[in-house]
């Protein structure tokens, strides 16, 4: 039975990969949207399904590659298309533009370069990885989207928060783990060489401290599904603020308690302080400042519980975690030392893929791997680090900017959530290897693709504005 469910679902894949590629043939870039979404959460879960009860190894591969053939061939579709104009085509780069192509050359010299351990083949294969980075940034960046295409994007995305919602749920009821029941295991060690660990037999970060099971949904583990959640947080908050309708903010009040659940089930203890975070981040965005009290009562509240209500293995987690006690602080802090000695004594770097735990990188050569800014730093040494810090700082700083600066309900929609994104990401870049999430890392650097495009948009109507003020004032002088 398991067998025929896996040939089915691995026909409807190929129909709608098809159906895609198709779409994107005519010109349909917002299908390569509706790809990102709709597949790229279920990615892993759904590839290691079908390997283990399919076990055809070249079906895996191509599905495995199948989301480079969407994204390369989105890229191609659209060069194609611009053919004709592209002698002629003036794009004028921004200073995003230029730090992430800096980034991105740079990442292309250590690969092409015998610089480091790694074979080539390894370090290909991790700058494929980057590379797609790039391109979902320039998709964004290239390629505008109607009022309603982006209602319809969000709108999918919460979609998928819902039925990650129900499925945590039905893991939790049933103290379950998905993963346990679709081949996860098999098709790690077959095809990744990942052995099972941990209490569950899955990965260590299927459990807490203590041994809690930490729930992942369909994702490809607790703390993708949980940093995914930082993008639906951002969209509900966006859709409360500005929603009109009382039976709306309603809806979005409702969307608001799943999405914290969900990162309650997953347990990852940086999302869940982001998600505080960003709340300040926002209301200073919105000038909406009751939500700063509102937080430190809420704050406040939570440490009285901690310090004189809750059980003593509550209190003691928590003390742990802030003193870097517990295992897993302890596992983090080892990492994060291991890299930074190694930047210290290699201030250039040592290398593509010898870092993090993404597609490329040997275990035998990996240094450090659970912070995302050492792990550049390691590779790509102190400059690679400052490049990649200076894409997070204007990815939020030109939302933030054209948030503020626009007329557009949707143009500040888009920019509030790529703006708050990247931002809320911040901790949880400091805790794991977050630009290896699929879904996370792709669409919020498209969002970010596309604020950008509004951003210089905003920019040159304010600097014509300004140049039409001051020829003005001279005509009356």
């Amino acid at each position: 039975m398991a067998t025929l469910i896996a040939i089915l679902f691995v026909i409807f894949y190929l129909c709608y990969l098809g159906f895609v590629l198709n779409a994107i043939s005519q010109g349909k870039f917002w299908y390569v949207l509706v790809y990102l979404i709709s597949f790229l959460p279920i990615y892993t879960v759904f590839i290691s399904f079908t390997y283990a009860f399919l076990e055809i190894v070249p079906l895996t591969q191509f599905i495995k590659y199948s989301k480079e053939l969407v994204f390369i061939y989105a890229l191609a579709v659209w060069l194609i298309g611009r053919k004709a104009s592209l002698i002629n085509w003036s794009f004028c780069l921004t200073t995003l533009d230029k730090v992430f192509i800096a980034f991105l050359t740079m990442c292309f010299v250590f690969m092409v370069l015998p610089i480091g351990e790694a074979s080539f083949v390894n370090k290909a294969n991790y700058f494929k990885n980057l590379l797609l980075l790039g391109i979902a940034y320039f998709l964004g960046r290239q390629i505008p989207f109607s009022p309603q295409e982006w209602h319809s994007t969000f709108k999918l995305v919460l979609h998928v928060t819902v039925a990650a919602f129900f499925l945590v749920i039905l893991e939790k009821v049933t103290a379950t783990h998905f993963h346990s029941q679709i081949g996860f295991v098999k098709y790690g060690s077959d095809i990744l060489q990942i052995e099972p660990e941990g209490l569950f037999d899955l990965r260590y970060t299927f459990q807490a401290q203590g041994g809690q099971p930490r729930y992942g949904s369909f994702f490809a583990n607790p703390l993708e599904f949980a940093a995914s959640m930082l993008i639906s947080f951002s969209i509900v908050i966006v859709y409360l603020v500005s929603s009109k309708s009382r039976a709306n903010k309603i809806n979005y009040l409702i969307l608001l308690g799943v999405v914290i659940l969900c990162v309650l089930l997953a347990y990852s203890r940086a999302t869940f302080v982001s998600f505080f975070i960003m709340l300040v981040y926002m209301a200073f965005l919105l000038r909406v400042y009751k939500l700063i009290v509102a937080f430190g009562i809420i704050a406040a509240l939570m440490g009285v519980y901690i310090v004189f209500i809750a059980p003593d293995d509550l209190r003691y987690f928590v003390q742990d975690t802030i003193l870097f006690q517990n295992a897993s602080s302890v596992a983090h802090v080892l990492e994060w030392l291991e890299a930074w000695e190694s930047m210290l004594a290699n201030p250039m770097g040592i290398g593509l893929a010898t870092s993090g735990n993404a597609g490329g990188v040997d275990s035998d050569l990996q240094v450090g791997g659970e912070n995302q800014y050492l792990i550049f730093g390691v590779q790509l040494g102190f400059l690679g680090l400052i490049l990649y810090l200076a894409m997070l700082f204007y990815s939020i700083r030109n939302g933030w900017v054209t948030f503020r600066g626009s007329s557009s309900l949707f143009e500040k929609r888009v920019a509030f959530i790529a703006s708050s994104v990247k931002f809320g990401l911040l901790l949880p870049l400091f805790t794991s290897n977050v630009e290896i999430y699929l879904f996370v890392a792709l669409f919020s650097w498209w969002l970010v693709g596309s604020s950008e495009t509004l951003y210089q948009n905003y920019s040159n109507v304010t600097k014509e504005r300004l140049s039409n003020s001051y020829r003005l004032s001279e005509t009356q002088v």
